[in-house]
């Protein structure tokens, strides 16, 4: 009866370790929107400072590896905004933050989709330990 038990027990195990596996690469793809959404709050409000107050004042533009010249601010009303590619366009300030909002909320909607894909896996897993437990109770 053992031996029949075993290969049972085997695939439980072996799915648990890809759930688990899964579980951790949808963590990951969470951790990675969420770091992103914050990066885009805060080039929405870098934006508003630019517009409302930021004619002729000096500032501070990375220009790789840690490293950043001052530049002065002559243009409130415009910035050159990445759009995939390596291609970017000039946009009004207005119609940069209204595609980076759209761009968080798309973000925020894969990020509601990826926990109920984590809370699905979880229930899976609890599910598959529920049932170890009670085979080993039996045994």
């Amino acid at each position: 009866m053992a031996e029949e038990k075993a290969p049972a027990v085997d695939r439980l195990e072996e799915e648990l370790r890809t759930l688990f596996g899964q579980a951790e690469s949808i963590r990951q793809q969470i951790a990675t929107i969420d770091a992103t959404v914050l990066d885009l709050a805060t080039v929405l409000e870098t934006l508003d400072y630019i517009k409302q107050r930021g004619s002729d004042k000096v500032v501070l533009v990375p220009i790789g590896a840690g490293n950043f010249i001052r530049a002065k601010v002559v243009d409130t009303e415009h910035v050159i905004m990445g759009v995939g590619g390596r291609l970017s366009v000039e946009a009004s300030i207005d119609d940069a933050k209204e595609l980076i909002n759209q761009r968080i909320e798309s973000l925020e909607r894969l990020r509601l989709d990826l926990r109920r894909k984590l809370e699905e896996v979880n229930a899976r897993i609890r599910e598959i330990l529920e049932k170890t437990q009670q085979g080993q109770q039996g045994a």
